[in-house]
């Protein structure tokens, strides 16, 4: 179909629509208990026993007994897993680091790129802080079809929490590696109008680590860490079920860049070979948004959203090089999204609903960067210098959502997206969910992916070269799966899942040290997700987890390194595995995590299984105060979680995790 033709049969599906949206077209909202429903599945607030999707709620009540300091902290309790180096925190669904990440619904992915050689633009460090959540959704599976380009593997929606009451609240933690963090929330609702403020500081001496070469206790040299968070949230009641909501998240810090570890491909004898570790990066981010809603209800979900998300970081001393065969010119990097959102939920009858929405969104990035030059090695890179440059695009999006006799229910969308430098794509989607009782159902999902280059993969940055040439990533996904509730306070989820990506994007090294992206492949993709909660008494609660996933990824055979069809070796958990035990009784509680990961392969990690333990006890002082001791990594096991480079390069084991760590806390509220 040619694109005038689309773009006429998208604008004669959105007028249609509107001409539906009369008064009457709008059931009453009806009274719900949210916990009963999750929204991010469908945009809308649907029963858990009617999403065809698998789906993990991490409620306000289980972060705080948890004791979680950071959005990662969180996710480690579940079959998420991390791809972490010295820059990031990149979350990882059914394998695939395409994961789209919204705060109150709101895409926070930056796409600028250039701080991680990744196909993600989600960076879980600069999220809200924990004291801002009220709770957590994490959708596996494809939804372009619903949220546009990003979701690929899945969707991560962080709720804030809305201020119910007056209060104040401080914490201070101290521990392992010079770590001191102070947090102040304070919050009130007075009438019709209410707010919350949580301020934090955060600071961290270079963190250690046991080496997965010489086994050794090493320190990560330049890992050191200084960041300030700022997470505000004002709401106004405007009656007739209306409301008025701004937010505004600030962080800024710095950090230290040394991007690979002391050891391995550039170890000396000493196994003191550093690598960059002089540079630091200053960064700061702002995301605000104004949104305003109105008959919010069950399978209703009518707002409308303006938004600006603002990242920029430049770098100290990039010219003084430890290790003068390897060089990063880079000097400063700024990248901004406007964009702009309006979603319509009509209650056709009691078994129809349409949804219905468009965007618009725009990401602009300057580059700057120095010429390197180093005498006595011949080494001349000019800097990639752009200023200006933007990617915009424009999406409509229809979807149908029927509940059928006999407890079926079927949600049939399409999403219509234009990209100023990709063209348009057309993607759908079809989920068939069958609920057997109110404690179990059943599903089947069809979805296409549709994922476009960062702006960043485009232009270059950092240690990347430009690559004009590159197309978007498209597939589809297959997932079947169950969601019961057994007998004696047991919660089940299993699923299956096949996936194919075509063009799909990886980098090569194509000079020294610079790398470009490329269209290379066809990645293909299967696994199964199985987690599992249990009560075992009153106050005791254990939980369980198993992921496998296997990738495969077939090269053109025309970019260097290439493979024309190899297992990726870059999989961090082929076998996944989590159990965790929380304890409660009177002013105790306790949390016990154990993760590991086993089949792992030894070209791009140290050893080809990690089993890492965490443990946390908190005690209530009184109804006011707490203290609690956290100790991560109890073992002080040597593992990495993000392969890098692998066959590409030579290298194996970089990034490494932190050892031991203890932190000790306070909690106190007015």
């Amino acid at each position: 179909m040619k694109r005038k033709q689309k773009q006429g049969l998208v604008s004669a599906l959105v007028s249609g629509v509107l001409l539906l949206a009369g008064p009457a077209a709008y059931a009453a909202e009806q009274e719900f208990n949210l916990d009963e429903y999750v929204v991010t599945a469908n945009r809308i607030p649907v029963k858990k026993t009617e999403t065809a999707a698998s789906v993990t709620v991490i409620t306000r009540e289980e972060i705080e007994k948890s004791g979680a300091v950071s959005v990662p902290d969180i996710l480690k309790k579940t079959t998420v897993t991390m791809q972490l180096d010295r820059t990031a925190s990149v979350p990882t669904i059914n394998g695939d680091v395409r994961v789209l990440v919204l705060v109150d619904g709101r895409e926070v992915n930056w796409k600028g790129g250039g701080m991680h050689m990744g196909q993600s633009g989600a960076n879980l460090d600069y999220l809200p802080g924990v004291d801002s959540i009220e709770r957590i959704e994490i959708v596996r599976g494809p939804a372009s079809a619903l949220y546009g380009s990003d979701a690929v593997g899945g969707v991560i929606n962080i709720i804030t929490r809305k201020a119910s009451k007056e209060s104040t609240r401080y914490s201070l933690e101290t521990g392992s590696w010079g770590h001191r963090r102070y947090s102040l929330i304070t919050e009130n609702k007075d009438g019709d109008f209410s707010y919350r403020i949580n301020l934090e500081r955060e600071h961290q001496d270079d963190y250690h680590y046991k080496s997965g070469y010489s086994g050794k206790d090493e320190r990560a040299v330049n890992t050191a860490l200084d960041q300030d968070k700022m997470n505000i949230r004002l709401d106004k009641d405007l009656g007739d079920d209306r409301s008025l909501s701004l937010t505004f998240d600030h962080t800024d810090g710095r950090k230290g860049f040394n991007v690979m570890p002391d050891y391995g491909a550039f170890a000396d004898s000493g196994g003191n070979t550093t690598y960059l570790a002089n540079i630091v990066n200053n960064f700061i981010e702002n995301n605000a948004s104004l949104t305003y809603r109105w008959n919010q209800g069950e399978r209703a979900n009518n707002f409308i959203r303006v938004y600006r998300n603002y990242l920029t970081y430049n770098y100290e001393n990039h010219m003084d090089y430890t290790y003068p065969d390897y060089y990063f010119n880079g000097l400063s990097y700024t990248t901004q999204a406007d964009g702009a959102e309006w979603q319509q939920t009509w209650r056709i009858s009691d078994r129809y609903t349409l949804l219905g929405g468009a965007s618009w969104r725009q990401v602009s990035a300057d580059s700057e960067e120095y010429d390197v030059v180093i005498p006595g090695f011949g080494v001349y890179l000019p800097g990639n210098n752009f200023k200006g440059k933007k990617i915009s695009n424009r999406a409509f999006f229809l979807e149908n959502n029927w509940r059928l006799p006999k407890n079926w229910s079927v949600t049939a969308g399409m999403r219509y997206d234009d990209y100023t430098l990709f063209g348009d794509k057309t993607t759908a989607r079809i989920t068939v969910n069958r609920e057997l009782d109110d404690t179990t159902n059943v599903f089947a999902s069809w979805g296409q992916i549709f994922k476009t280059p960062f702006i960043a993969d485009v232009y270059g940055g950092g240690f990347m070269l430009p690559n004009p040439k590159l197309k978007p990533e498209t597939g589809d996904v297959v997932t079947l799966g169950i969601n019961t509730r057994l007998a004696e306070g047991t919660e089940l989820q299993a699923s299956v899942f096949s996936s194919r990506l075509n063009d799909a994007l990886d980098y090569y090294m194509v000079g020294a040290n610079k790398y470009q992206w490329m269209n290379v492949a066809e990645l293909k993709r299967r696994g199964l997700d199985i987690s599992l909660k249990r009560r075992l008494s009153p106050q005791w609660q254990l939980s369980a987890g198993y992921s496998y996933v296997k990738v495969e990824e077939e090269e053109s055979g025309t970019v260097p390194n290439s493979y024309p069809k190899r297992e990726e070796i870059n999989n961090n958990e082929p076998h996944g595995y989590r159990l965790g035990l929380q304890y409660e009784q009177d002013k105790w509680s306790a949390d016990f995590t154990l993760r590991g990961a086993t089949g792992r392969s030894s070209r791009a990690f140290t050893s080809s299984d990690y089993w890492v333990a965490d443990l946390g006890v908190s005690y209530k002082m009184n109804p006011a105060t707490r203290i609690y001791l956290k100790a991560y990594n109890l073992t002080n096991e040597a593992y990495e979680l993000h392969g890098a480079y692998g066959d590409k390069t030579g290298f194996t084991g970089l990034y490494p995790m932190p050892g031991r760590q203890v932190v000790l806390g306070i909690d106190q509220r007015f």
